[in-house]
Formats: C-alpha cells, structure tokens, sequence
C-alpha cells in the first residue's frame, strides 16, 4: 500500500520550497507544559520511568508554567503532555485556561484510552482541545499491548481515534511511533493501518536511551542499517502531497537522500528546556546528568549538544577562548574574559573604531555593514585588527587595495565572495594580508540555502590556492590549508542577571555555530574520528551527498590524516566515547558561582505528596487506636 501512494520524486525535484515551509511550521513557538507524571500505560519504553511517579501538578503551578510559555517564550502552541495528560482532573479547565491566555492552538500527546469514551471526547472538544497526537506502536492489539503492557490500550486508542476523525470539530489528528527493534520491520504495516482509517501526518520517533528504554535496550534497541529498506519505504511517504512525516531524534546519518526529513535543529531548545533543572545543576555545581553513560550517550540524539556544553564549559574554566564577541552592543568597559585577547565588535562603519570605547591593549575581531577604506583604521591599527569581508565590496576595499598589511582579513564564505575570489583569484594569491576563508555555520535552513555555496569541495578544488580554511571538514577543503575554528566566544551566551551560562543561550549557542553532522558512509574515511562533520543546516540545504569519506592510502587522505593528528594527537573526546564530566566554570567578572544545584520541580511536589500521605496515615492510626468516643 506504502509503495502505491508514496512515488519517488525524480533526483533532480527541487524539496527546497517544501523544507522552508516545514521548518516555518517547526519553529513556531510552542511550549510543552506537564501536567502528570501519572500514566494508566506502561510502555517499555518509558522515558519518564525514572522520575517520581503518579504525581498531579498543582493547579496552580501548571497555570504558571502556561503563563511563563506565553510571558517568557512567546510560544503561540502549547502541548500538554505527562505521564497521560488526560489523567489530571483539571485537564478541561489547563486547555481553556490556554485560551484564554492567548494560545491558538492547544495540543495533546496522549495514549488514547480515555478518548475512546464519548462524554470525555466531548468535554476536551468542548474545551478547545485543538490537535490530538496519539501514540500508536503496533498495527495489532498483540504488538501494541506488549510494548505499552496494557491490556486493551490498542482497542481503545483505535476507537478513540476514529472517534477525533469524525467528530464535526475537525480536530488534527496525527499519529507518533516510538520505533524500537520490535516494531521496526512492521512499520509499514502500523502506517498502512492509519492511512485506512484516515490518518495523514506521522510523528516517527528514535527510541532513545532514557529510564525504561535503556533499561530494556535488549529488546529495544535496534541498528538502523539493518532496516533502511523499510525506514525509508515509509519516510517516503513524505513524498506524497497527501502526507506528512515528521523525524523525532532520529539519527541525521541514516537520512541520507532524505535529508528533508532530518528534524529541525531547534527541537534541541525544546529538548533542553525539558531538562533545565537537570542541564542548570551542571552548569553551576557540576553535577553530572542522571544519563551520562557512554553506552547511553553514543545512542542519543542530543549527544553533540551536550558535547558542546561539556566543551563550553572546559575552554571557558581553562581560559580557552581567543575573541570575547559583545557583537553590535560594543563593549561596557568589563576586562576580557576566559583567556580572551581580542575583542569581537559589529560597527556600522570602520570609522567609528576610532571614537569607540576600547579595551586598553585588546586586539579587534571587526563585522562592518559597509565597505569602509582601510585607511579608516588608523587609529587602532597598533592594536592588531582582523576584519571579516562579507561582500564583494568589502572585498574590493580590503584585498585590492595599497592600504598597510597588517590587517588580516577573514572572509565569509558565502556565494558572493567565492564569485569574487574565483574572479579575482591571482589578486588573491598574490595578497601580502594574512587571510583566511571561514564558512559560516547558520542557525536555520533559510539562511543557508541562501548563502552557502553549492558544492564547497568542488569550489575549492577550482580555486586551488592553498589558503587557510575554517568551519568546513577537512573533506571539503581540497588544496587548502584545513585550520581549526577561530575561538570566539559571544557576550549573549551569559545570563545578564546571573553572569552564568544560560541555558537556552547554550543551546541556540550549538545550533548556529556547532551542530555538525556526518553520513553513514563517513565510518570508512581515514579522518573520521578527528573530523566534527558537516554544519547541519548546510546537510539539510545540500545533502549528506556532500561528505567525501578520504582514503589514507590516497594523498589528499594521508595530508588530511598528517593535518588533523597534528591537531589532535587523541582524538577529541565526546561524551560518547567516555568524555569525563567538567566543573562549573566560572561566572563572569562580578558575579558570583553559585554553591547548591537547584532542585527539581518534581522531586519537591514528590515529597510534598509523601508528607501529606504520612500525615494522613498518622491521623488514621491515631485514630484508629483512640480509646472509644476519643476519635
């Protein structure tokens, strides 16, 4: 049925127009607010298994947490989820609520059993229930009842969803599927049984090695690659205008050709932000994750973010960093932190350098809009300056012209300055400047299928000028000399308040500058260890098609081999190859590193819960041991 109405798109469809409107669709502000960890389910694999059970929420205390999506995040979606979100008494009044606090649309993920019962159904609906997501993982009540281990959960979620399809509010009705080594070779079969009863858009989720997953990893967990016919037999169906499938940490290497479906990288802040308490306790005391395993972490899709934290902080203790980077809000008179020298500016013109507060003897790392003479710098260039050329005019102004050489310039790779270089290339090889050529990592799609340039490997080959080149692996820099990133660490990523790494900050901090990713076939380059991969968002514009897996036996892989040894003698450690936990790191100058880890939410209402059962119980014995007419 799959294969009959999900066509292949020819190789030469542009999916471009379709992958920005997704991404539109996935950056839309939303929020996740729980309300139970309280669950009439069981699933094998629970990622909730380990956090205090069969809690309810304070009423009030959910209604906060709704408030601060809108007041805080500005989240225009909110999903209420659990545990089973539906189990909360208060479940009618947190969707209303939503409402009227101005959310548009308010959304559920829930196991189905008590939408199978009509007066429930009705009363959610008559709330503003908006969007219904159902979690299906069988295409039969024996499958599905043994992962959930619950009896009758298939034939009630069944009726439950029949039951959203009709009803005349025309809810969106979709369906999510925690794939796991005992559905995946029936995944077909669980999409072919909701596409007859109506079903268009699919949630299709990695499972991952929290709580009762990993626990369970026997029977769950399952290699990709021995089941790609069928995984991309169904992702496929995103083909089909009629259809939408959507990947929930699902690992990028196994999307190769299907790189349209690779998840948003975003769903990183929405990851993080589920984990706060947990991600704020490291930040600020060092205690380690509750999961920090390597047999865990090399199966978990967050692995690269929280590799990036691990190496924010370790550079941030070590005073790593190079270029402290306050951006266009210009420096506020503070010394240069964590071992940084130079200071990171945005200036509208080079002129207004010179009547700009400066750091008394830090060199400048310098973004300008326009394309100001060089002669403009004059009054800082005892300082040391290195500018970055975003356009031809800059450029024009900066490489071609009789201006002193001692300002180094860093070129930003994008189309309009590789169309210079190419027609300017023996300006280029005979500049005195220090240069180097440096791609940009972007934080959305949009912005790198606008700007990166097509095939970076082929344009350097045609180039063929052995300048220094950053933010690429090493694979896609042929004749030039691979160089590690500049070390540039942003003001914004700091907390105002606090002087401590924020949070989200830290996330959105991974997404535009250090979310790389590889291809399956990237194992057998002779570089891999040693290489990050490639920015996802350029993965997700061009493809995994890009990668080009170096041979040691070849010259260009024994040179790639000689470079990134030298670099790293040990390959770098991740947190899935045994990457010991860090410290806290320092806050910034003139503020305080805190001493206690926050406590988690849950943890405090589990104890409040206990507290008030042993009251309970100490009333009923005294009571039950009074003497008559004493009670």
């Amino acid at each position: 049925m799959l294969a009959q109405t999900a066509p292949e798109q020819s190789p030469g469809s542009d999916l471009s127009s379709d992958m920005l409107e997704r991404e539109a669709v996935a950056n839309k502000p939303k929020h996740w607010v729980r309300l139970v960890t309280a669950c009439n389910s069981h699933c094998i694999f629970c990622l909730d298994s380990d956090t205090p059970r069969d809690l309810y929420l304070d009423e009030e205390e959910v209604k906060a947490e709704l408030r601060r999506g809108r007041d805080e995040l500005g989240a225009e979606k909110v999903i209420l989820s659990g545990g089973e979100a539906s189990l909360h008494p208060k479940y009618f009044d947190f969707i209303r609520y939503a409402h009227e606090l101005g959310y548009d649309r308010v959304q559920t993920v829930t196991n189905g059993w008590r939408y199978a019962d009509k007066t429930f159904f009705d009363g959610a609906m008559a709330a503003g229930l908006g969007e219904i997501t159902f979690s299906l993982h069988g295409h039969d009540a024996d499958l599905h009842d043994r992962l959930t281990r619950h009896p009758g959960s298939f034939d009630r979620l069944i009726k439950g969803l029949v039951r959203a399809m009709r009803h005349p509010a025309r809810p969106i009705v979709n369906v999510d599927v925690v794939i796991n080594k005992q559905n995946v070779g029936v995944l077909d079969k669980i999409l072919e049984l909701c596409i007859s009863l109506g079903v268009t858009e699919y949630d299709l989720l990695h499972v991952i090695p929290q709580a009762d997953a990993f626990n369970f990893r026997d029977e769950l967990f399952y290699d990709p690659r021995e089941h790609l016919p069928t995984l991309h037999k169904v992702f496929r169906l995103n083909r089909h205008p009629r259809f939408v499938i959507w990947t929930n940490r699902f690992p990028v290497s196994f999307l190769e050709g299907l790189e349209d479906l690779i998840q948003d990288p975003h769903k990183m802040l929405d990851e993080i932000n589920g984990r706060r308490t947990m991600v704020r306790g490291y930040l600020d005391t060092g205690r380690p994750f509750d999961c920090r395993d390597p047999n865990r972490c090399k199966h978990c899709f967050i692995e690269p973010m929280c590799t990036t934290i691990d190496r924010v902080m370790a550079d941030t203790t070590a005073e790593r960093w190079e270029i402290w980077d306050v951006g266009a809000e210009g420096w506020r008179g503070e010394e240069l932190p964590f071992g940084a020298e130079t200071l990171g500016l945005e200036v509208d013109r080079l002129e207004d350098l010179a009547t700009a507060d400066l750091p008394g003897d830090a060199s400048l790392f310098v973004r300008s809009a326009e394309a100001s003479p060089l002669s403009s710098l004059a009054p800082v260039l005892d300082r040391g300056v290195t500018l970055v050329a975003r356009t031809a005019a800059q450029l024009d102004a900066w490489l071609t012209g009789d201006d002193a050489p001692s300002v180094a310039v860093d070129i930003a790779l994008n189309r309009e300055t590789a169309a210079w270089m190419l027609d300017n290339r023996d300006a280029l090889a005979a500049c005195a400047r220090p240069l180097r050529v440096h791609q940009p990592s972007f934080e959305t799609m949009a912005e790198a299928a606008a700007s990166d340039v097509e095939d970076p490997r082929a344009f350097f080959e045609r180039l063929d000028l052995p300048l220094s080149v950053s933010g690429l692996p090493i694979c896609l820099t042929p004749k030039a000399r691979w160089v590690d990133d500049r070390k540039r660490l942003p003001r914004s990523i700091f907390e105002a308040e606090t002087g401590r790494l924020g949070i989200r900050s830290l996330a959105r901090y991974h997404v535009s500058t250090r979310y790389r990713a590889k291809s399956l076939r990237c194992a057998d380059c002779a570089v891999s260890d040693r290489c990050e991969g490639i920015p996802i968002n350029m993965i997700r514009s061009q493809g995994l098609k890009l990668a080009t897996p170096l041979s040691a036996d070849s010259a260009e892989g024994a040179a790639a081999v000689k470079t990134l040894t030298e670099r790293w003698p040990l390959a770098p450690l991740r947190l899935s190859n045994g990457r010991p936990a860090e410290g806290p790191p320092p806050s910034l100058p003139g503020f305080a590193t805190p001493t206690e880890a926050p406590v988690d939410p849950l943890a405090i209402a589990a104890r409040t819960r206990d507290l008030q059962r042993e009251e309970r119980r100490r009333r009923f014995h005294k009571q039950a041991t009074a003497p008559n007419g004493d009670g």
